[in-house]
Order: structure tokens, then C-alpha cells, then sequence
């Protein structure tokens, strides 16, 4: 075989393993919250304490730090891991502790958050502080990191009300 056609083969087999990487990849690219079920139920006024009453239901305590996933295979689950061992150990110290909570087991928070791997942040006077993706982007490793963000939202002196953010692209699973 020529050097001319090994390196076309080459080119061919590259190619096609790139195009076939970006497709099934293209699938875990998703909007967080795509049917804006969590964006409506934020803008109501009692959205925050109704949200900590339903997490205290399910047995999250005050100074939790809430990993909200699904009884599911899902690879995006699995990218998370490094930004909940950074969440923890950043507010470690402050008091709060690292819970997981189905959503498949909980239906009526999964109704309102419908892909995941997901964070929910309630402090220790239970203020819910946050609440949506760990990260953005493709992977959640090429967009934004969002754990310092959440970090400081947490762990601010004065409450203002749940930073919700619904208006995120990236590595989503659905429940």
C-alpha cells in the first residue's frame, strides 16, 4: 500500500471517529431546563421556602449541600464528581455536609427539575441558596465551572433569596 493511500485511510478513519464522537456526545448537550418548569416555579413568591420544605421532606437537613440525580446510568452523573468533591471541600469548612437525593425518588422535585446532575445548596439557618447545574458546557468541563460562584452564594452573609439558575447549556441527563 502506497504512503499516499495509508494516509487518506488515515484521514478517513480519524474523521469518521471525530463524527462519531461529536454525535453521541451531541446528545448529553442539553439545556438544563428545557420545558422552563423550574424558571416558572422560581418566579413564584414562596418558591424558596416551598423548595427547602420539599428537600426537609425527603430528609435534607440545614447546611446541606444536595447532589439531585436519578436512578439512572448517566455519563454527565459521572462528570460531576469532580465538581462535587470541589463544592464539598469548599464549603467543608463552613459547616455544611454532602447529601444525594434521587430525583426519581422524589417526584415532586423532579417535576420541577427535569435533567440532571444538579446542586441544591440550603444553609445552615435553612435558606435555600442555590439552586441548578454544577457547570456549563459541553462535558460540563469546556464551559463554565460554576462551583466558586456557588461557593460564594453560599456562603454570603446576607440573604437576598435562591440564585436559580435555569438558563444553562450543557451535559444533562434526563430523570
Amino acid at each position: 500500500m502506497s504512503s499516499r493511500t495509508t494516509t487518506i485511510l488515515v484521514g478517513v478513519w480519524a474523521t469518521a471517529i471525530l463524527v462519531a464522537l461529536l454525535i453521541a456526545n451531541s446528545n448529553q448537550m442539553q439545556d438544563f431546563d428545557p420545558d422552563a418548569s423550574l424558571a416558572q416555579a422560581a418566579s413564584q413568591q414562596n418558591f424558596d421556602s416551598a423548595f427547602t420544605g420539599m428537600l426537609q421532606e425527603a430528609g435534607v437537613s440545614n447546611g446541606s449541600i444536595v447532589h439531585l440525580s436519578a436512578n439512572s446510568n448517566c455519563f454527565c452523573n459521572d462528570l460531576s464528581k469532580g465538581h462535587q468533591y470541589d463544592i464539598t471541600q469548599s464549603l467543608a469548612d463552613k459547616g455544611y455536609e454532602f447529601n444525594t437525593l434521587s430525583l426519581s425518588e422524589n417526584p415532586a422535585i423532579g417535576k420541577l427539575i427535569s435533567h440532571f446532575p444538579a446542586l441544591a445548596v440550603i444553609d445552615n439557618n435553612g435558606n435555600l441558596r442555590y439552586v441548578g447545574p454544577y457547570a456549563t458546557g459541553f462535558g460540563c468541563f469546556t464551559g463554565n465551572d460554576l462551583v466558586d460562584d456557588i461557593a460564594r452564594i453560599a456562603t454570603t452573609e446576607q440573604y437576598f433569596g435562591a440564585t436559580v439558575n435555569t438558563e444553562a447549556r450543557g451535559c444533562f441527563c434526563n430523570v
